[in-house]
């Protein structure tokens, strides 16, 4: 197996990580340059924008090495929290900044988001099996509908 953790024989998904982050890019871009801004679109998208980089955070935080299965933190309630926290903080940028470009991009930056996060879930399905299997069946893909998991019960 590759030491890339997003690569998978038979499944290009190495190439996507340039070409999502281009498009979270220009959404988040285009939102700053095209978009205007009043107190009260700055006073709803505030919130998200912080929300969104919290949970992108504490993502990356739990996560760590990325060599075992990680079920602590933001993972005890969606597999997939980066990219929430990432497509909350488009939300966030797109609302305080009025930006209707930026919501033009932000449809094929969710489609993405949401082909790579399948992607993988197939990675780690061929790398935890069974774990990953079970884990699924307890925890939401992207979005928090689901109790999360006991903090301590998940080996």
């Amino acid at each position: 197996m590759s030491s890339d953790p997003e690569v998978v024989p038979g499944v290009p998904v190495g190439e996507m990580v340039l070409t999502w982050a281009l498009l979270v890019t220009a959404c988040a871009v285009g939102a700053l340059v095209t978009g205007e801004f009043t107190r009260s679109s700055l006073q709803a998208g505030a919130p998200l924008l912080l929300v969104g980089g919290l949970l992108a955070l504490a993502s990356v935080r739990a996560l760590g090495q990325g060599r075992e299965l990680v079920t602590r933190g933001p993972y005890r309630w969606v597999r997939h929290p980066y990219y929430l926290g990432i497509l909350v903080m488009l939300v966030g940028a797109i609302v305080a900044m009025r930006s209707l470009p930026a919501l033009i991009l932000f449809y094929p930056a969710v489609r993405l988001t949401l082909v790579r996060a399948r992607r993988e879930e197939h990675n780690l399905d061929l790398r935890f099996g069974d774990a990953y299997h079970k884990y699924q069946e307890r925890v939401a893909f992207m979005l928090p509908l689901r109790p999360p998991l006991p903090r301590a019960s998940w080996p």
